[in-house]
């Protein structure tokens, strides 16, 4: 049974024969061909590999502008991760239409159709060239989060990324900086959801960290994952506007504080506790 799945102006489903030439036709240039395979050197391997399903993106002109391969239950040689996993294998663009955005798209839209796929996983990963920054960005920002470093890869140091199947995902969020808070004290950062603004995270400058004073959602997207959501991309949007930020830090007052398991699964680690609150802590340059 087919699970296609419509987001927006892409729709993400599983590989069909009919579609084989124009795979065959995917293009990517020599440089993206060190960090990920042709569609048609990996097809075949993952049409035979009942554990494995090929998947392709196409456009509102039904054009596939993208390919990735869902891997179940593999095991990436140097890392221990469960065995009730998938895995993102072979991601790639078709050449010929990057720059309109597809990645990030994508990306966005990936966890909602992996849960669409396979309900009965937890645990998503993919590993990444360290080289590839661009990419790794762009996963995290996705709400990926950076596990584990390999020194030693194929190509060189390669980056484990590992998402939770089981939280809640807005791919239409989006952080949006308040330009004229640059020069105070405190900076805003506008929460947007399908363009309009549904919360606000206020940041403290604290020379080399970020100190978070407050995340305020609006009430009848409490219950969304639109809190969650920030604090995953948080960190590289921070990292990639504010080059001399290293950290951002939170204190959490109360022993029931809501915002707490949200901050562990955006990886923030406890550093200070007392009976009346706790700091955590997310470093974000490596």
């Amino acid at each position: 049974m087919m699970k296609a799945k419509s987001f927006g102006e892409i729709v993400i489903k599983p590989f069909e024969e009919h579609m084989r030439t124009a795979l065959y036709d995917f293009e990517l240039n020599e440089r993206q061909q060190i960090y990920s395979s042709l569609p048609k050197e990996v097809l075949d391997g993952a049409i035979e590999d009942p554990d494995r399903r090929p998947n392709v993106v196409v456009n509102d002109q039904d054009d596939i502008v993208g390919f990735f391969v869902l891997h179940k239950y593999y095991q990436h040689e140097g890392y221990d991760t469960p065995h009730n996993v998938v895995y993102i294998r072979s991601l790639s663009i078709n050449e010929k239409y990057q720059g309109n955005g597809y990645g990030t798209t994508i990306m966005m839209n990936l966890p909602e159709y992996v849960q669409h796929v396979f309900p009965d996983f937890d645990h998503l990963y993919l590993v990444v060239d360290a080289e590839n920054e661009a990419a790794w960005n762009l996963y995290e920002r996705a709400g990926f989060m950076h596990t584990a470093t390999k020194e030693e890869g194929p190509l060189g140091k390669e980056r484990l990324y590992y998402l939770d199947l089981d939280s809640k995902y807005v791919s239409s969020l989006k952080l949006v900086l308040n330009e004229d808070d640059l020069d105070n004290e405190f900076v805003d950062i506008h929460l947007m959801k399908d363009n309009q603004k549904v919360g606000i995270i206020v940041l403290e400058d604290k020379e080399h960290y970020f100190d978070i004073r407050s995340i305020e959602v609006e009430e009848d997207e409490r219950k969304e994952g639109i809190a969650e959501s920030a604090l995953r991309q948080l960190s590289t949007f921070v990292r990639r506007r504010f080059e001399d930020k290293k950290e951002i830090h939170i204190t959490l007052f109360g022993s029931n504080n809501k915002l707490k398991p949200l901050c562990e699964k955006a990886r923030f680690v406890e550093i200070q506790k007392s009976e009346d609150y706790i700091k955590l802590m997310k470093y974000i340059k490596y």
